[in-house]
Formats: structure tokens, C-alpha cells, sequence
């Protein structure tokens, strides 16, 4: 009887056992549990692959809320993992030199900065007198005080930047605008190539009259 006991409590256990597996693939099955870590798109120039991981760690957990933005971060862990790494010396990585922006402006088409803003169309008018959009009119931008444009609210991070959009100015915000002013409410990811963000510039500076000459290239303006 004892014997016949044991047996019927041993396949209680083990049809226990495989009815909690069988659970757990079936619902493998319907919800994935699993990030595959790959872009479902192939970034272009204009969408860098980049991740602001200082922006993902400051907005958590927030910064997870879109869906597939987990599966983007580590896409971006998995794909840095797989570069060889800076070179160093004594120990300290080296960064490259900044670019001359000078140099990136004299040479910068502004029909191909034109073609750029093409991206920004949807949140930005160029026009004189033109309306504000999500974000602000950036006729005259160049040369003009940081959130000084008449009837766009600007966010509280954007208003403390101060300053104004000199040449130097743009150029850093465009390659990152989250990065250089945190907390803006503009979620453009940046420009990853500087003779892009050089050509968008060169043809800003063609919008009004108010914009300041170019920076001379500095193998000019040391002679």
C-alpha cells in the first residue's frame, strides 16, 4: 500500500513538473521573452545607430517606454562590442582631434545643407515670418539668442541655455542636441557626419541678414 502511495505521489509531482514546462514554452511561444539585439531598419547617415546611453541612464525607466527601444540599446552594446578599440598611449584613450570648422565651412555646399534640412521640415518652417511648428522658425537662427523666437514655447532647459547660435554653437547641437542641452524637447538624434552639419549650417547662415561672416579656416587665420 505504502509502495503504491509513493508511486501515485511521484506522478502527481512529475505530471506537475511537465505541465509547468509545457506552460512556460506555450507562453514563450505567445509572448517573447527573447531581444534578438538587431536594428530592424539600416541606419543612414541622417539616423546614426548610436545610442545616448548618458540620456537612457538620466530618463530611466522612461527611456524604455517606446516599444523596441530595449532590443535598440543593446543592438548598440552588441554592435560596440565588435570594434576594435581606440588607440592609447600612456595608458589614456586617445581622441581624435576636434574638426576645423573653418575649414568644414569653406568647403561646405549649402544646396546639400538644404537637401539636409529636408529631415527637419516636419517640426521646423525656414521661411521669413514663417510660423512656429513643433519647434521654432529658424529663419535668421543664425547669430540669434537662444530661445529669443516670438510666440514658441521653449522648454525650461532650452531657456537656461542662454548664449547665443553662433557657428561654434550650432555645430555641437547638431551633432547631439540632447547631449548639449539636456532636457530640450528635441528628440532629433543628431547629425553623425560634421560635413553635415557644416552644409546645414552654411545654408542656415543664407537665411536673413543677420548672420555673422564664417569662421576663416585656422591655417588662414594663423598667418
Amino acid at each position: 500500500m505504502g509502495r503504491m502511495r509513493g508511486i501515485a505521489v511521484g506522478l502527481c509531482v512529475a505530471g506537475a513538473a511537465v505541465s509547468v514546462l509545457g506552460l512556460g514554452w506555450f507562453s514563450d511561444k505567445l509572448y517573447t521573452r527573447v531581444r534578438p539585439g538587431e536594428l530592424a531598419y539600416k541606419p543612414t547617415d541622417e539616423m546614426p545607430p548610436r545610442v545616448d546611453m548618458a540620456s537612457v541612464q538620466r530618463d530611466w525607466p522612461a527611456s524604455f517606454s517606446e516599444p523596441g527601444e530595449g532590443s535598440r540599446v543593446i543592438a548598440y552594446h552588441r554592435d560596440m562590442r565588435g570594434r576594435a578599440p581606440l588607440p592609447v598611449a600612456g595608458g589614456a584613450v586617445v581622441a581624435a582631434p576636434p574638426p576645423d570648422l573653418g575649414t568644414l565651412l569653406a568647403s561646405a555646399d549649402a544646396g546639400v545643407g538644404k537637401q539636409k534640412l529636408q529631415l527637419c521640415a516636419s517640426c521646423h518652417d525656414f521661411t521669413q515670418g514663417g510660423p512656429n511648428r513643433i519647434g521654432p522658425n529658424l529663419w535668421g537662427i543664425v547669430g540669434r539668442p537662444v530661445a529669443s523666437h516670438a510666440g514658441f514655447a521653449y522648454s525650461p532647459a532650452m531657456k537656461g541655455h542662454r548664449g547665443s547660435w553662433d557657428y561654434g554653437v550650432l555645430f555641437e547641437f547638431l551633432g547631439s542636441p540632447g547631449r548639449v542641452v539636456p532636457g530640450t524637447k528635441m528628440s532629433f538624434a543628431g547629425l553623425r557626419k560634421p560635413e553635415d552639419r557644416a552644409a546645414v549650417i552654411k545654408y542656415l547662415a543664407t537665411l536673413g541678414s543677420g548672420a555673422p561672416p564664417l569662421p576663416q579656416p585656422k591655417a588662414i587665420a594663423a598667418r
